[in-house]
């Protein structure tokens, strides 16, 4: 017998983009990039945002490599 428990997936427990799911990691395990990546993540969060209303946003590392 299998018993199914419904609730939020680990997606929404570790948050919707990188920048929130990084935030959140601090928290319980440490950093995962530093806090120069983290504030280019967000910036090119917020730039993909105003471009195409997305909310769900998970920006690759080489991504924000890329920023200057």
């Amino acid at each position: 017998m299998e018993i199914i428990i419904r609730g939020k997936d680990r997606q929404h427990k570790l948050g919707r983009t990188r920048s929130q799911q990084e935030e959140n990691l601090r928290k319980e395990w440490g950093f995962t990039m530093t806090d120069e990546q983290l504030d280019k993540c967000k910036w090119l969060e917020k730039k993909r945002k105003e471009s195409d209303g997305s909310v769900k946003n998970f920006i690759p590392g080489h991504q924000i490599d890329l920023v200057r």
